[in-house]
């Protein structure tokens, strides 16, 4: 056995735990020994709630000496980023604005994950407010991507990333408003899942954008994500967002089933200008697939070719279809400021320097971004969101598949407070947050540097399971997920 277990599968932890081989006091012993080792060097977490953690680890306990744990990651170590509101805690969404924010309740995921007995050891760093892709807080210090300490891991969850990455925890949640769990996960070579939008209640958690923020699961492993998914959904009764879903749906069900004959389609305009190591990483990922009896295919969703969805109607003559999907995706920005804007607007007005330079200017611009403005990105939003689904309802194609980031891990800015990293990095994660369609990416290889790529597949709303099983196999088939970073750089 590892001596970082923390690197060994949910599957493998349960199977310990079960047969006492370990307790789970003493995995969370380990766990809390392995965060404080290398949490100087990474800064994944901002808070470590030891107190908490270990009360939870000895209920597990009690648990399984009595013979009745209540689900498979009962006494399993997850940390959470510092988005989910947990009782008495601190939870600050990496501004200086919520500092001192103790929320007297659960949101509706920790609820969960209580109920289903995991050990939750703290929260992780985020980029303020979720706003951005490097987890370079001007508040708490930037998170370091452990297979480079001088590069980023990702955001806006990079510390949930860096913390799977580096052993320190098997689970992790993240949020993903454009691309804020597959991103890091892409960027720290480890999985993570945005579910269909809905799927997961969202009370309790710091919003971004209401109707484009994601609760997602993020492991080193697809069969992990399932797992934790699995005790993520039901009927959040405070998120009117949230979907009617069965919540006895079983995501690891069908996971080891085949794939042989589905059919996957590239979406060229999303390979454009992407790095050459990501090139050659994805190239590689299309051989294994049809490998795996995989269909490969291509398609642009929103050209003219495609056939539009009943009654659409247009409002912005600056753009039209058949422009590059990139282009048509950026003009739904007011979507996001505007409803970012919205939730902190009072602080924007009245103590505007709590917040960070970098995400405070672009929140600024979200408040005076007009409701025609907003209306208009809503209709166009909604037109994509059925051409992209028409193609999989319609046809014979299952799912897209496309590189995570068109780019790798950029080292870290010297000054966190000037400007934001280009919108390239989202470009291809962000559509699928539109479109409201289950995302998992997972490790696929490295650039010649060493930087981890990632893979993005993507389904029809509701198939999350599709999505998952893919994936799945797709890692039986390969071991990037298997790789360990070395800590240096």
């Amino acid at each position: 056995m590892d001596n970082n277990i923390s690197f060994e599968t949910v599957k493998k932890l349960r199977a310990l735990l079960d047969t006492g081989k370990i307790t789970a006091s003493e995995l969370l012993d380990q766990t809390l020994s392995e965060i404080s080792r290398t949490n100087p060097i990474l800064n994944s977490f901002v808070l470590v709630t030891e107190s908490l953690a270990r009360a939870q680890a000895e209920s597990a306990d009690a648990r399984i000496e009595q013979g009745k744990p209540t689900s498979p990651i009962d006494g399993i170590p997850i940390a959470v980023k510092d988005l989910y509101d947990t009782a008495g805690i601190v939870t600050a969404g990496g501004t200086a604005a919520f500092e001192n924010r103790i929320p007297d309740h659960n949101s509706y995921v920790i609820d969960k994950l209580q109920q289903a007995g995991a050990v939750i050891v703290g929260k992780t760093n985020t980029h303020e407010l979720a706003l951005g892709g490097t987890t370079n807080n001007p508040h708490y210090g930037p998170t370091h991507n452990p297979w480079n300490l001088k590069n980023v891991p990702g955001g806006s969850s990079g510390g949930s990333g860096a913390a799977l990455a580096s052993g320190q925890v098997p689970l992790a949640l993240g949020t993903d408003t454009g691309g804020s769990v597959r991103i890091p996960s892409a960027f720290c070579g480890v999985t993570g899942h945005k579910p269909t939008y809905g799927l997961i209640g969202k009370s309790g958690i710091i919003p971004l954008s209401k109707t484009l923020d994601h609760a997602g699961p993020m492991a080193r492993t697809a069969f992990d994500c399932a797992l934790l998914l699995n005790q993520m959904t039901g009927k959040d009764i405070n998120d009117p967002h949230n979907i009617n879903f069965d919540s006895s749906t079983d995501f690891t069900r069908n996971i080891e089933g085949n794939v042989k004959g589905t059919t996957l389609a590239v979406i060229p305009s999303l390979l454009v200008d992407s790095d050459i190591g990501v090139i050659e990483s994805f190239t590689k990922s299309i051989a294994v697939l049809e490998q795996m009896g995989v269909n490969i295919t291509e398609i642009e969703p929103t050209s003219n070719n495609q056939t539009k969805i009943k009654d659409s109607r247009r409002y912005d003559s600056e753009i039209s279809w058949g422009d590059p999907l990139p282009s048509i995706i950026r003009n739904l920005s007011p979507i996001l400021l505007s409803e970012g804007s919205t939730y902190i607007e009072n602080i924007l007005r009245t103590n505007p320097n709590l917040i960070g330079q970098a995400v405070r200017e672009r929140m600024m611009k979200g408040i005076d971004i007009s409701v025609h403005d907003y209306i208009r990105a809503l209709d166009w939003r909604k037109e994509i969101e059925g051409r992209f689904e028409s193609c999989l309802l319609n046809s014979t194609i299952d799912g897209y598949v496309v590189p995570t980031s068109p780019q790798v891990a950029e080292p870290i800015a010297s000054d966190p407070h000037v400007g934001m990293e280009p919108d390239v990095k989202f470009r291809n994660t962000s559509v699928f947050n539109h479109t409201r369609q289950p995302s998992i990416s997972m490790p696929n290889g490295f650039n010649s540097e060493g930087l981890p790529t990632g893979l993005m597949i993507t389904t029809a709303q509701k198939n999350d399971a599709l999505a998952l099983r893919l994936a799945h196999q797709y890692q039986l088939n390969t071991d990037f997920h298997l790789s360990r970073p070395g800590m240096n750089g």
